[in-house]
């Protein structure tokens, strides 16, 4: 089994992209498309669809940086499926406000959300997928087998570990229509293993949504119902599209969700269990090269945060229960929110002994992105090494990992 992991060069963003191959069809995904550095995303989008269709796209969550690259992709190549963080009725309108308020709202953005089967439907996409999200305070780790002895060989395929439940359109509670994309929604402790015909493999894609509290989110309707009295929300997002009701959805979402995470959805790609394997990892100016040597300690694990909020001990706690399993074998972490002091916290690093690079996506922007104290808690760690993935080619992470 060969795995190859990209963390592309597309600056104030993200795009990450994975092949696993066992001798047949190669499992293709990619985790975010998109940026402020618009030809840089463009060049990355480009290098992504010269591999192939995707057999699935992960998206952390729906701030322009990380998804307005994501109409482009699906022009280059086809998706079959799509996987999201919950999306209700609150979240929607909430992140069509918070968009509102930071200028990024689009026409595109209004008519995805408005239509999500049929938005992605129509570009080719056969499934979207949502992934539950959970409180601090809910539930245990994720529902994933253990490794087989032996991998085994021909055409991969992923399968969810809970059984996915049809669901209508969040917004407009209707059945999907002929030709739109299905929608399916799966427990928080969901996890897709990889598997040929005749066999499973050691890898594993781990899925981890953190949600808004029932209170958070109560107090949101309260409010949009004091703004906009008893119309529904699927009303509301629609007229988004005017400037003057993205100001007032603007306000009301700065009431409740100033530090404008709401929802981020993270994924470990990596073993399911340690074994010997080889790893080559390139990340200029830092250069690691194995050549393939075989010990346990080389693991290939990465985590993907997206803009996760890593600072607030309970969702922290919450995080690091959930992926208990799985951080003894990351190797690459993606620090929250482009390396952001707000979303960051050193526990995180203690959790991951085998750490060898702590990367921040992160392009010319005007928020400080990466934090100077970041870098430094990742340099001060045992063995990892900071990295940042700008808008250069030169700047971005590849990993190679080679399996029985």
């Amino acid at each position: 089994m060969d795995v190859k992991l990209v963390q592309h060069a597309v600056g104030q963003g993200g795009l990450f992209s994975g092949t696993l191959s066992a001798g047949g069809k190669p499992l293709r995904w990619a985790y975010d498309c998109g940026s402020n550095q618009a030809d840089a995303l463009a060049r990355e989008i480009a290098t992504v669809a010269a591999g192939g269709d995707l057999d699935l796209l992960f998206l952390s969550h729906l701030d322009s940086d990380h998804v307005n690259g994501i109409d482009k992709l699906l022009s280059r190549v086809k998706v079959r499926e799509v996987v999201l963080p919950y999306l209700d009725e609150e979240t929607i309108v909430a992140t069509l406000a918070r968009d509102a308020g930071q200028e990024s709202l689009s026409g595109v953005f209004v008519e995805a959300v408005g239509d999500l089967a049929g938005w992605f439907g129509s570009r080719g996409v056969e499934t979207i997928t949502f992934v539950d999200g959970r409180t601090d305070e809910e539930g245990d780790g994720p529902v994933v087998p253990g490794a087989p002895e032996g991998g085994g060989e021909g055409d991969c395929e992923t399968k969810w570990t809970r059984e996915a439940e049809e669901i209508s359109d969040p917004i407009t509670a209707e059945r999907q229509a002929t030709g739109t994309a299905r929608m399916q929604r799966v427990a928080p402790d969901a996890a897709l293993i990889v598997s040929t015909p005749n066999s499973q493999l050691n890898w594993a894609l781990v899925p981890y949504v953190h949600q808004p509290s029932s209170a958070q989110k109560k107090a949101f309707d309260d409010v949009l119902e004091a703004e906009f009295g008893k119309i529904s929300k699927k009303e509301i997002a629609q007229a988004a599209k005017d400037p003057a009701v993205r100001k007032r959805l603007r306000d009301c979402y700065d009431a409740l969700w100033s530090d404008h995470n709401l929802v981020s959805m993270t994924l470990y790609a990596g073993p399911i269990s340690k074994g010997p394997i080889g790893v080559e990892l390139r990340a200029r100016p830092i250069y690691h090269d194995w050549r393939w040597r075989r010990d346990a300690d080389q693991v290939g694990g990465w985590m993907l945060t997206g803009d996760a909020h890593l600072n607030g001990v309970r969702r922290r706690q919450r995080f690091l229960k959930f992926y208990e399993r799985f951080t003894p074998m990351i190797n690459v972490l993606m620090l929250p929110h482009h390396g952001s002091i707000h979303n960051h916290s050193v526990e995180v690093l203690d959790a991951m002994p085998e750490l060898w690079i702590g990367f921040a996506a992160a392009g010319p922007n005007s928020y400080g992105h990466p934090h100077e104290d970041v870098r430094d808690a990742v340099k001060a760690h045992r063995r990892a090494s900071f990295h940042k993935v700008g808008e250069k080619r030169s700047s971005q992470i590849v990993m190679e990992i080679r399996m029985p």
